[in-house]
Formats: C-alpha cells, structure tokens, sequence
C-alpha cells in the first residue's frame, strides 16, 4: 500500500472510532499488517440493513416505502 492509502485507512479508522450513535455499530478495533487492512466491529446477530434491503433476506423481509423511509430518517438523525 502507498503512503497515501496508509494515512487514509488511518484517517478513516480514526474518524470511525469517534462515531457515537444509536444506530450504528461501535469500532471495536483494526488490524493494518503487511497488505491486510481489517475494521472489527460488534457482531450483529440480526444480519445488516443491506442484506435485509438487498441481500440474501430481501425477499423474506420484504419492506413498504413507509418503512424504508423510517428506516433512512432514523439512519440520518
């Protein structure tokens, strides 16, 4: 990796680990050695919004436009 894309991740993880929010998950930690750069967050037993929304859960959680927009409103607050 350059420079650059070493101070970015670093950046990055940094601005991650400040995140406080009700919604989201907190950083647990990172790992940055040889080629391999890794961001460890709490586990999520109820899978992500993106696999209930886009992924393998889509079609058994199928989500009305009232809800997906109560959804992004409390993403965004």
């Amino acid at each position: 990796m350059t420079a650059k894309a070493e101070m970015e991740f670093a950046v990055e993880v940094e601005v991650l680990g400040r995140v406080r929010h009700r919604n989201l998950l907190g950083l647990r930690g990172f790992y940055a050695g040889g080629e391999e750069r890794l961001i460890v967050y709490d586990y999520m037993p109820n899978h992500s919004l993106l696999t209930h929304l886009h992924g393998q859960l889509a079609s058994d959680c199928l989500l009305d436009w009232s809800r997906r927009m109560s959804i992004i409103i409390g993403a965004a607050e």
